[in-house]
């Protein structure tokens, strides 16, 4: 009955910020306790604007967002209840800010500096969880990269945006504060979990060594959020934004948002390294001039 009992705890554990965001201590206790839940991150009336543009997507484009990686257990990974969305600059015109957000950048440059000199858009994911999706499985953000190791400083970062109320009952995300200095094989104990309870246009900022898990979702309604997650420039990012969005899009971009989806080299100079991503010898935004 104990051990039930924490498993419903709420996010209380988790610090909450109101604006005006004091950045030195977000930074502080993402980089201890791994995560951060900012109050209205985004305001209603621009959360509603993407929920629309979202709803316009999916009403004319039916079968979108249901999983088929090729691959039997990451489908059972990503939800078969749970609608997903890639390439959303295609998709919706307000979510093009929330990608580039100049807080939201900043914060993922300054969290990754000490392991890159410029950031990626790993992925930006609508998620949706349908009713009766069960719970998902516990995992790390950086498990993409299974034979990279848990250190001080993480190489990718992850800001979970509630596009609804998150609840207990619709699927608040499962945290484990801490987890990143854990070892690897380390299973979290029930005690040790809180949920993200927020409401809508609040944000879960995490590093991606954290282990969490998106929640059941035990009512009639779906659960939609955001999820925007940042990586060191010399990683392949799961998302392959190039190909997700097509050329003739992107040229209409702004420029920062441009790089963020991989228009530019990574300079390594700087950490004794050298250049990647290339293009002819050269750096790829001149693919869009």
């Amino acid at each position: 009955m104990a051990s039930a009992q924490m498993q419903e705890q709420s996010s209380d554990q988790i610090p909450r910020y109101a604006r005006p965001y004091d950045w030195e201590r977000i930074n502080e206790d993402i980089h201890t306790i791994g995560g951060v839940i900012l109050e209205q991150f985004h305001a209603s009336d621009r959360v509603a604007q993407l929920n629309k543009e979202i709803d316009a997507y999916v009403e004319q484009n039916k079968d979108a967002g249901k999983p088929h990686s090729g691959s039997a257990p990451y489908n059972l990974f990503l939800g078969s209840k749970t609608l997903r969305l890639q390439g959303l600059t295609e998709k919706s015109a307000e979510v093009v800010s929330w990608i580039g957000d100049p807080e939201l950048v900043h914060w993922a440059e300054k969290t990754l500096q000490p392991l890159a000199t410029s950031v990626l858009l790993n992925a930006a994911e609508l998620i949706q969880i349908g009713p009766d999706e069960p719970r998902q499985y516990l995992h790390r953000d950086s498990d993409s990269w299974p034979t990279a190791q848990l250190a001080e400083h993480p190489f990718i970062v992850n800001a979970l945006i509630a596009l609804d109320e998150f609840t207990l009952e619709n699927g608040a995300t499962w945290v484990a504060p801490g987890s990143w200095a854990w070892d690897r094989d380390r299973r979290a104990e029930p005690h040790e979990f809180v949920r993200a309870v927020m409401s809508s246009g609040d944000g879960l900022l995490f590093r991606g060594d954290i282990l969490h898990s998106g929640g059941a979702n035990q009512t009639d309604q779906p659960r939609r959020a955001i999820s925007i997650s940042y990586c060191a420039g010399w990683l392949r990012p799961v998302e392959n934004s190039l190909f997700n969005i097509p050329r003739a899009h992107a040229r209409a971009l702004p420029p920062h948002v441009q790089k963020l989806l991989g228009y530019h080299s990574y300079d390594g100079s700087a950490h004794n390294g050298g250049l990647l991503g290339l293009y002819e010898n050269g750096d790829p935004s001149v693919l869009l001039e």
